[in-house]
Formats: C-alpha cells, sequence, structure tokens
C-alpha cells in the first residue's frame, strides 16, 4: 500500500523468514457453517509454527527471553526461558484451550527426533502461547489436535509468509475486525556487520475506538455499528527473531519493546489481555565460525530496539490489512478492515 513504518530497510520478504534459519508454518482450520454446536463447528481455528533455525533445536538450543507484558494468558514454557534464557524447541501459537494439545504435538515431535529424550536427557520444554478465538469458532470443541501441531512444524518453510486469516489467525479479531497473523522484518548494519530482525505477530485485542494508524484515529470514523459486536478477545502473542550476537539480558531488553508499537496502532493492553512477547537469537548456529564479541548496549542495541518497535507496529497493521471478512460460529460477523476508505484517507 506504500506505508511506511521507521526508517530501517525491510527483507526480501519483509517476514520473520527474513532472519536466516527461521521457518513458518501454519495449519488453518476452517469447515461447517450457521448455528455452533459444541464440539461439531463451525471450526474457525488453527496452530502456528515458528522454528529458530533448520538443525535440532532440543541439541542446537538458542538464546531467548520472554516478557509477559501483560500476563493473563494460558501459556506454556515460558518459566524455563526466564530461568535459564533458553529456547530448545519450535515455538506454537493457537487457541485458548487447544495449548494442551500443541504441547502434546511438539512433544511427540521432540521424541521422535530425539529417541534419549526422557532416558539419558532430560525432558524437553516446549513453547506454546494462545489467543481466545471463541468469537468465531467453537472453541469448546478443541478440533486442533496434536498431529496439527506436528504438521505446522513438519511443512514449516521460509519465504513468503502467508498472513491474515491462516494458522493461528484464522479465527482472530483485533479492533473488531478481522485480524489474524502479521508478519515483517527490518535490516539493522553497524561496524560489526548487517543483521536482521524479524517479528511474527497473532494479532486478538483492542476495541474499535481505540484503533489509530498513521496517527490518525480511524477507529473512531468508523465506529461499531448496531448490528456489531465489540471485540471479545484480548491477547497478542509477539515472536522475534534475529540473528545478531544478542545476549540474554540484550533479548530481554528487546522483549519488552512490542507494546511500543503496539501503542502506535492504539493498544492500551486492557484487562484481561494476555500480551506475551518472546525474542530469540540463532546467532550461533547461523555464524558458527564468528566469534562473540561484548558489545555496547548504547550503540549496538538501540538500532535493534527501533526495529522492533517500528516492526511490530507494521505486523500488527499486516495482519489487519491482509485479514478477510469471515463469518463464524452463529453467523458472527468479523467484516474485513475498510483498507480503501483508509488509504483514500491517508492519502
Amino acid at each position: 500500500m506504500g506505508l511506511d513504518f521507521g526508517t530501517l530497510p525491510t527483507g526480501k520478504f519483509n517476514a520473520i523468514t527474513d532472519v536466516p534459519g527461521v521457518t513458518v508454518g501454519h495449519v488453518s482450520l476452517i469447515r461447517g457453517q450457521g448455528r455452533l454446536i459444541p464440539g461439531q463447528g463451525p471450526v474457525r481455528t488453527g496452530i502456528t509454527a515458528i522454528l529458530p533455525h533448520g538443525g535440532n533445536l532440543y541439541t542446537r538450543k538458542c538464546p531467548a527471553a520472554v516478557f509477559p507484558f501483560n500476563g493473563y494468558g494460558k501459556s506454556i514454557g515460558m518459566m524455563y526461558i526466564e530461568e535459564l534464557g533458553i529456547c530448545e524447541n519450535p515455538i506454537l501459537i493457537t487457541n485458548s484451550l487447544s495449548v494442551g494439545a500443541a504441547l502434546e504435538g511438539g512433544i511427540d515431535w521432540v521424541l521422535q527426533h530425539n529417541p534419549g529424550v526422557g532416558i539419558s536427557e532430560r525432558t524437553p520444554n516446549i513453547s506454546v502461547y494462545e489467543c481466545d478465538d471463541g468469537y468465531l469458532n467453537d472453541i469448546r470443541g478443541r478440533h486442533v489436535h496434536p498431529e496439527h501441531a506436528w504438521q505446522a512444524i513438519a511443512t514449516a518453510t521460509g519465504g513468503q509468509v502467508p498472513e491474515g486469516n491462516v494458522g493461528a489467525g484464522v479465527g482472530m479479531s483485533t479492533f473488531a475486525y478481522k485480524s489474524g497473523v502479521g508478519t515483517c522484518s527490518r535490516i539493522v548494519n553497524n561496524s560489526l556487520g548487517t543483521w536482521t530482525l524479524g517479528v511474527l505477530m497473532v494479532c486478538n485485542f483492542g476495541q474499535r475506538k481505540d484503533l489509530i494508524i498513521k496517527g490518525i484515529p480511524f477507529g473512531r470514523m468508523f465506529p461499531v455499528k448496531e448490528n456489531e459486536t465489540p471485540s471479545n478477545g484480548n491477547s497478542n502473542i509477539t515472536i522475534i527473531a534475529t540473528d545478531a550476537p544478542l545476549t540474554c539480558s540484550q533479548l530481554k531488553c528487546l522483549a519488552k519493546r512490542p507494546q511500543l508499537g503496539l501503542s502506535r496502532v492504539g493498544g492500551i493492553s486492557r484487562w484481561g489481555s494476555g500480551d506475551i512477547d518472546m525474542v530469540i537469537s540463532n546467532y550461533p548456529w547461523i555464524h558458527p565460525k564468528a566469534q562473540p564479541q561484548i558489545m555496547d548496549n548504547a550503540m549496538f542495541l538501540d538500532p535493534f530496539i527501533e526495529a522492533v518497535v517500528d516492526a511490530s507496529e507494521e505486523a500488527c497493521l499486516n495482519a489487519l490489512f491482509q485479514a478477510k471478512t469471515m463469518i463464524g460460529v452463529d453467523n458472527h460477523v468479523r467484516k474485513k478492515l475498510p483498507v480503501e476508505q483508509i488509504m483514500a484517507c491517508l492519502r
């Protein structure tokens, strides 16, 4: 659409997969229509997997950090990351009541590829994050199964990443519009080289009146109509990846910054919102011959902070701009963002 966010250039695909080695897989579950029949549908949900690199994550762990800006959530694996600063398995995102199924599928994957786990090696720590898609999806039916998590991991690829109504984003809403998955990337150049930082976000938060795009309060210009339902889900999961040689404490600094970008689009982290941010660096495995160095935070980290904030703003809007109108349970409707009207206003 010709909109830019910040001054840093984007990667080739403007996606988290611009970070060398990072891959993304989606499984989208869409079937049925009409009246809600718990356990049968309609189904509007899915699961998304992010893999930090193409090797065995259990044996080739990555530095990581996590930050629950607002901890109303059912996520799994954050305590381990907080304690040890390590990501050792695929990162999974799904709906709130399918966290257990995603966990089972993730464990199945790790056991299949690591025969010593639970015998001669420690048990795995899986990272699973969630948002509530119950407005459009038969969430009580728990239609995401362990094999779907396996499939998302097994089919994860690089290159262009589908956005909007895909994977974990199938049933998600933001500012009472249809949203879903959004992603983008930024390139950081400094004296030590050229690095890539990517963001993938699953958006499910905000009231219509909150929406701001490029400083214009579009949410108040396009208020919720009488026949529309305000957003009832409040969560935002942000996964950040980079190939830069950042320490765990530096990654923790970055994990605290996505909310600054989200505030630009009107995110205020209302009560009941699970706003959780995770950052990984695959530097040790993408640049195995490079020698780690102690970086001065002020000179080295500032451009990455800028990248996180700008990319978080854009990733949220990409989720909104790419999503399409969806009809879910009991004929609940989430309309797509009125992109044409918004672009006309911006011009």
